[in-house]
Formats: structure tokens, sequence, C-alpha cells
């Protein structure tokens, strides 16, 4: 195995190959090789995708083509003690402020879009996946088919800019940091959620860490890697820690029993927990039989809630958060 890939990041030669990864989710095709810099710590996916590969991947594989637009449910606010136990901190949309004018790249089934409109923010997303625009058209969202591009804004138009669990898939992140750059007022900030390479879970569940998700997952962000690309793309580090969404280790236990082997579809039920949407997910468990209902009542008493809370502080949790302050 090729050894000298180098790291997209830091250019360093000094990589290692650590496995073939594949899609045991949604059974896309292609596999791809995952390398980690020995320099920066950055994990990645060695190779290219063209935007008519992304389109496929997102459009023809992903399940919202059979989203019900009558379930739309945008996300509420959350605060106090049940806010850090539930880890909301994890998702990028809480840390955008009331009234500002938002573009949330990757924006799926519209629930953060929503969001915002409700705290009186000017709302735009960006979607690969063509099924979301039914949402977009039905509840009146602006959402750009494709991929992101900045010549279709206005130059520092936006006071944030957003991904949450999207900043994994992009193919070029120095490109993008820099594209997003253009387009956020002097100060205006770029909020991000993505898998942590140092995070617990990864070395514990190994091959079915959920995160992995490989080709769609192209890099897992190191620190130093983050501060490398802040520093080519013209960004202050506000905040850079662990912080992730409680739910996410029980989606790793649940992809290790029930996640399909290379070329075949997950179970139903896996694929209905980790793609349902906010509002969807729920009423996918409940017609899912005793697995269904035993992941409703793990939630519900937030089973492991606190083990993820304290891996966060340790900074091992499954997600970092990023937040970038233009410069």
């Amino acid at each position: 195995m090729n050894t000298t890939t180098p790291c997209p990041i830091c250019h360093s030669e000094r990589t290692r190959f650590l496995f073939e990864g594949w899609d045991t989710l949604l059974a896309y095709p292609d596999s791809g090789l995952v390398y980690q810099c020995r320099d920066c710590g950055h994990v990645f996916v060695a190779g290219e995708l063209t935007p008519e590969q992304l389109t496929d991947m997102y459009t023809n594989y992903y399940p919202r083509a059979d989203f019900n637009v009558d379930d739309y449910e945008p996300y509420k606010e959350k605060s106090g003690f049940l806010y850090w136990l539930d880890g909301e901190e994890g998702y990028a949309h809480r840390h955008v402020p009331k009234n500002v004018r938002v573009l949330d790249i990757g924006c799926g089934y519209c629930e953060t879009l929503g969001y915002h409109k409700a705290r009186g923010c000017k709302v735009y997303g960006v979607e690969a996946d063509e099924n979301a625009q039914k949402i977009a058209e039905r509840y009146g969202f602006h959402v750009e088919r494709g991929l992101f591009d900045p010549n279709k804004y206005e130059p520092e138009s936006f006071d944030y800019v957003t991904m949450q669990y999207v900043f994994e898939h992009i193919v070029d992140p120095l490109t993008c940091l820099r594209d997003v750059h253009k387009i956020l007022k002097p100060g205006g900030k770029f909020a991000a959620t993505f898998p942590n390479p140092k995070a617990f879970g990864r070395f514990f569940f190994g091959k079915y860490w959920h995160p992995w998700h490989v080709p769609y997952h192209r890099h897992f962000y190191s620190k130093r890697a983050i501060e490398i690309l802040a520093g080519q793309s013209g960004y202050m580090i506000e905040t850079m820690k662990s912080a992730t969404p409680s739910h996410c280790l029980l989606l790793s236990w649940a992809y290790l029993l029930y996640s399909g082997k290379r070329g075949h579809r997950a179970a139903d039920f896996l694929i209905d927990v980790a793609y349902k949407g906010n509002s969807g997910r729920d009423d996918a468990m409940r017609k899912d039989g005793w697995r269904g209902n035993l992941g409703l009542l793990l939630k519900k008493i937030r089973f492991l809630c606190l083990s993820m809370r304290i891996a966060d502080i340790f900074g091992v949790g499954d997600a970092n958060l990023i937040i970038l302050k233009k410069t």
C-alpha cells in the first residue's frame, strides 16, 4: 500500500495508510482509502470526486426522496440543563444569534432554516441533494441546488455561514473556506461541526464508528489542521473544542449491530434513525418494533448522555465545534 499519499492540509508526505473503507449504510459502491498525517494529525480519504459523482451520491443514495414534506418540523429553541446534557452545543445552528443574515451550506431537510427564520434571521441554504428542493419550495426557503458557489451571492453579505456535519464532506476545504470568506461581512463568522479524529469512539468501535461514513466523509480535521486552514484562509479561531450531540454514541452502537456488508444497504431501522430528520426519526422508530421502541426508551432516559459529556471535557467526544471569525 502506498504510504506517501501527501496530506491535503499540511502537504507532508509522512502519512500512513489506515484502512480501506466503504459505505455500509447506503451501499454506495465506491470505496475509499483512509490515511492519517503523522505531522498534523489530519485523517483523510485519498482521491478526488467530481461534481457529477457528488450529485449522484447525495441524490440517488441518500434517502430524502422518501421524506414526507408534511412531516417537516424545524429545530426548536432549547436551554438549561437538558441543553447541556443532550449535547446541543454540538450543532452549528445553536451558535447563530437572532436577527442576522445566515447561509447554511448542506441544509438537508431545511430544519435549521426554519429555526433561524423563527428567530428573525434572513435565511439561505445550499444543498447537493436535489430532493431537498421540495421542502424548500413548500416552506418558502431560498435554497441553491448543487454545490456551494460564492459567485451566487453578493460579496460580504452574510453575518454567519454554517456547516452542520458538512465540512467533513468538502473535497477541497481550503478553497471552501476562502470562498466562504468572500461572502462573510467583516467580522462575520463561520460555524461548523464535524467528526473528531481523536474521538474515543473511533478506537472503541473501530470500523463501526458511525462518523467514518466513507467515501461520503473526506476529512477528519485535527486541531492542528484547523489552525493551518484558518491561517491560510483569513480567519481567527474563536472557538475550537470537542462538542458532541449525545445521540452519537447510540448511533455507533446501532452501526455495530445493524450496518450492512459491502454492497448492501444497512437495516431499514438504522437508515431511518440516521436520516429521517428531526421530526420523522421518532415516528420511524415507533414503527420498527422492539428495536425502535428500545431506541426511543434509551433516548427518553438519556442513556449514556453523561458519558459523552465527560468525553467532550477531555477532548475525545465524537465531534468537534469550530467558530472562525473573518479577519
